[in-house]
Parts: structure tokens; sequence; C-alpha cells
């Protein structure tokens, strides 16, 4: 039996970034990974391999709308979605060098096996070909960083054949003419918009009245109202009932009593935590029904020593937040001087256009009674978004009506992911609306529409400093 300080089963971004620290903290640290290969979902079946289909589904829809005279762009018949992921390859291999890399340089011993619990310190890893051979790791501090994977209701049976999962459906040998997609969330949305710019006709089936409710109410109406503009048909506050595959279609029973026709199905329903193979009753855990664990704010779990981060602790699921999950994990199991993590947390939705947003939305700040006002400018005027041929959308500011302090950013159009982050910098330092009012921004550029946002929420507190009595002198 081998023994370590830590150690860390999942090579995921909350994997990676907690073995790292750890190791960095002087720590003897184990990482035990099943794949061939390092990165978890994120590398190899979720982010990068979604968003490399993203690039070309943009690349195709902005080329169509650049109006370049002479250039027709259109997807082949044959084409595989494999294929349309263009950079996919060449992405993940250079994570896949980097994620090693790293983990080497910090001095991390790496395993490949599946791991399990054989007590609460103890972890056995059956190493893959062994022919059944274990080895056993001590432990004095575990990270769980399993990841998570797509939920399979069981009403809906997903054979990879005519009805996916949001993994197996990058796997398509082509692109199709139609494609139902039950369920509106994050991964439901992204590729509604996706298909809909390689041509797809999309139907979007959720049970919610609105997509993503937890977003700013404003944001979440645009993007419906850009998703109808794009083709893709909404049925809202309504549930698929039954799939029936034929030859060549399926058709698909609404809660309503209506049917549709697609010939694929992509069941979005969200993602469960990777625990069954860990054998958690043998370290004194147990997991939700959607199998995830319950931790407190240094992400320990119910015993101290075994800590959670990434997509097995829940909502809200992001590589970005995974990595800081871990470092604050370990930060704490390792006596390291670290803050708990930050409520700054933007979030970026990769549909076409992007969705972000950090901060208080106007129906939180209505709900802690706290006066503010909302600036917004439209992209649509922007000569940046004009000139790579996605002119839509807005970025809206909410700041206290009083002095103007930055509470809320949310955007919706082109590089709304990294357009956000110009707003976290400025929130996290408790800046407030003068500094974008006064900036010099370059020309042209998306980042410009912060300016005029902020002249906006100017106006609107000016506003509400006008008396009564100034407002009838006025007139």
């Amino acid at each position: 039996m081998l023994h370590y300080d830590v150690v860390v089963i999942g090579s995921g971004p909350a994997g990676e970034n907690g073995a790292i620290t750890a190791a960095f903290a002087g720590k003897k640290v184990a990482l035990v990974e099943k794949e061939a290969v390092p990165g978890g979902a994120s590398a190899n079946t979720g982010t990068i391999p979604s968003k490399a289909l993203r690039e070309t589904a943009l690349a195709i829809q902005q080329a169509r709308s650049r109006d370049a005279h002479g250039i027709e762009v259109k997807v082949s018949g044959t084409v595989t979605v494999p294929e349309l992921m263009g950079r996919r390859g060449l992405v993940t291999g250079r994570e896949h060098s980097r994620i090693r890399a790293a983990l080497n340089r910090a001095g991390v011993e790496q395993f490949r096996g599946t791991a399990s619990f054989a007590d609460p310190h103890t972890i056995k890893v059956k190493i893959p070909g062994g022919a059944g051979m274990f080895q056993e790791l001590r432990a004095d501090v575990v990270l769980l960083a399993t990841g998570s994977r797509p939920a399979h209701p069981p009403q809906y049976s997903i054979d990879n054949v005519h009805v996916y999962d949001s993994d197996s459906i990058l796997l398509l040998d082509r692109v199709p003419r139609s494609l139902a997609i039950l369920g509106g969330g994050v991964a439901g949305c992204e590729y509604a918009s996706l298909f809909a710019a390689l041509g797809v006709h999309v139907a979007l089936i959720d049970s919610k009245e609105r997509l993503l409710p937890w977003l700013d109410a404003e944001l979440s109406h645009s993007m419906q109202d850009l998703f109808a503009m794009a083709g893709i048909d909404l049925h809202q506050q309504i549930r698929a009932q039954k799939l029936e595959p034929g030859d060549r279609d399926v058709l698909v029973t609404l809660s309503d009593g209506s049917r549709l026709v697609a010939e694929k199905v992509l069941v979005a329903a969200g993602r469960v935590g990777a625990v069954e193979l860990l054998n958690l009753p043998a370290a004194g855990l147990t997991a939700t029904e959607k199998g995830l664990l319950e931790v407190n704010p240094h992400f320990q779990t119910a015993v101290p020593h075994v800590y959670a981060a990434g997509d097995l602790v829940g909502f809200p699921m992001l590589a970005s937040v995974s990595m800081e999950q871990g470092r604050v994990a370990m930060s704490h199991a390792c006596g390291a001087e670290r803050r708990e993590l930050t409520s700054l947390l933007p979030v970026g939705i990769y549909t076409i256009p992007e969705v972000s947003s950090i901060g208080d939305s106007e129906e939180s700040l209505r709900a802690k009674g706290r006066a503010y006002v909302a600036g917004k400018t439209s992209l649509v005027g922007n000569a940046r978004a004009n000139l790579i041929g996605e002119a839509v959308g807005f970025l809206k500011l909410l700041a206290d009506a009083n002095d103007g302090k930055v509470l809320g950013v949310h955007c919706i159009g082109p590089h709304a992911s990294e357009l956000v982050h110009l707003g976290q910098a400025v929130m996290s330092h408790g800046g407030d609306l003068q500094y974008f009012a006064e900036a010099v921004f370059n020309y042209p550029t998306l980042g410009e529409a912060y300016k005029y946002a902020a002249f906006d929420a100017l106006d609107r507190i000016r506003e509400r400093r006008v008396t009564p009595i100034d407002r009838a002198a006025s007139k």
C-alpha cells in the first residue's frame, strides 16, 4: 500500500487544480483517472468538443450575415458532426499535454484506473486490463472530482441511433434534417442555437415558463426572441411524454396531446454526479438522488477529511467555477491562506449569440428591496458587432441608485462571455458607473458598449434626483 497526504480522484478542472494546489503546498499527492487521457468531460466529451462545433456553426452564420458577394456557404449533406468540429483534435490534444505537464511539474503522481473507497482513508484503484488487479492508496485527505454525466430519464430510451444525450449527440454520423431537444437548460439551449445555425430545423421542448429562469428576466426573454428569429420552434410549459422511433424519424408526443416529428432527438435533461463507482458507503458518505454530495464553504463533505468539488457539488457546474472550487478545497485541507470562493462568479452560456452575466439581476435586487437603476445599450448599432456579422443583443448594467456602484452586468450578443469580464473586474474593486463613463475604449470594440450603458444608467440616476418641483419648473 502506498501512502499519500492527498489522493485526488478525477482529472477534470476541479481535480487538476486541486491536485496542483496541494502539491504546491508541499504535500505528497496522487491523482487517479479512469480514462486514458486527462481532462474529464470538460476536455473530452463536453466543453471543448461542443465549443469546437459551435465555432464552425458561428463561422457559417457570420459568413452568411456579412453579405460578402460571390461567397456561398453551405453545409454538405454528407458531412459528419465530428468533421464539423474542426480544431477539436488540436485543442483537446494540447489540453491533454498541458494537463500532464502541469501535474508533472507540480510533482503529482498519476495512476490510471477506476478508484473506489475500501474504507474512509483507503482508495482501491482497479488497474485497466489488469485481470482484476488493484493498487491500494492510503490517503490523509481525499478530493472527489469525478464530475458528472448526462441524466437518462427512464421514460426515454437513449439508443444513440434515433435518441441521443448531450455527450453522444457529438458523434452523429451527419447533420440531421431536424432535431427535437427535450430540455431548455444550458446544454439544451446551446445545442438548439448551434444546430439551428447549421440549418437544422430545431424544436425545443421545455417544461418551464421561460428558458433559464435563473437568468435576469430581460436576458432570458431576449434569448427566446432571438431563438424564435433563428427559426427555432419553442414549446414551453410542456413535456415530451412519449418517443416512438420509426425507420426515418421519431414521433414525439407532448403532454398537451400534440405531436411533432424529428429525424433525431436530443435528451438534455441535465447532469448527475458520477459517483456510482466510488463505493461511497465505505467512506461513510451518501449522495443525493442526483448523485451530488453536500459540502460546506470549504468543500468538505460530512466526512471532514473527504472533500468534493466540481460538478459533484451541483450548480453551477461550470468548468471555470470547478477550477476555483478545487483550489479552495485543497487550500483549506493543506492549511494554506485563502479566502472562501468569491461570490462574484460569471456565468457564460455558449448559445448563438452568447449569454453572460455576473452579480445581481433585476429580480434579485427587487427581492432585496434595494434601490437600483438599469442602464442599457443595444449592440445592434455597435460597429464591431456589425463588422463581425453578429449585431444582436444588448449590454445592461445594474447600479445602486444612490452612489452608482455597479451591482450586476448582463449581456447577450457576440463574445458576451469575454465582454462580462470587464464588468467583473470593476465590480470586484467596488467600482461605479463613473469609471465606464470616463474610460477611453478602443474603437471599434464591443467593450465601448460599457460607456453607453453607463451613460444610460447615469441618466436614470439624474432623473431620480430631480424633485417634483424641479420637474414642474422644467415644463
